[in-house]
């Protein structure tokens, strides 16, 4: 058995766009959480980041093979990837850098980097693991049972930051 196949992932331009940018912002967002903060490769690589992740959320709106020419669950997703990618961007854009600032990005940036490889799991699942004979109920309750780990680990974080941040003043 193949363990992965392009072909079950590209169908269309706007499928190549999504993939490579998805691989990009997995990429970047991996370096993103382990690597030194505030250098500038940092903000370099975080740039690249938040782009890539914008255009996985756009060109997602243009993908509809999932649920044969409908809205898919993953497109529901799309408005809290942003949310978190918007809340965490914004102030390291345009505001002084404070322990609150800093702690939005913290907080925006983990929820945004978390939520692409609970998506890149997910969608594994659904185009590498499933049986393309699974009931759509199966494959959907499926992809929440892969997706739900990912979201109690942000959840967790995010928690223990506004904890941290408490703490500090």
């Amino acid at each position: 058995m193949e363990l992965f196949s392009i072909a079950n992932w590209v169908h269309s331009f706007e499928g190549l766009l999504h993939f490579t940018a998805s691989i990009i912002g997995l990429l970047s967002g991996a370096y993103l959480l382990i690597a030194k903060k505030g250098s500038r490769a940092h903000k370099v690589i975080g740039r690249i980041f938040g782009f890539s992740v914008l255009i996985v959320n756009i060109s997602a709106l243009f993908i509809y093979d999932f649920n044969q020419g409908r809205i898919s669950p993953f497109h529901f997703l799309i408005p809290v990837s942003l949310f978190f990618l918007i809340y965490g961007w914004l102030p390291m854009l345009f505001a002084k850098r404070t322990r609150r600032t800093i702690n939005r990005h913290i907080i925006g940036m983990t929820g945004a980097s978390l939520g692409l490889w609970a998506a890149g799991a997910t969608e594994y699942f659904v185009r590498e693991i499933v049986n393309a004979e699974m009931e759509k109920s199966a494959l959907i309750l499926y992809s929440f049972l892969i997706s739900l780990p990912f979201g109690i680990l942000i959840g967790l974080l995010i928690t223990i930051q506004i904890k941290r941040q408490k703490s500090l003043g």
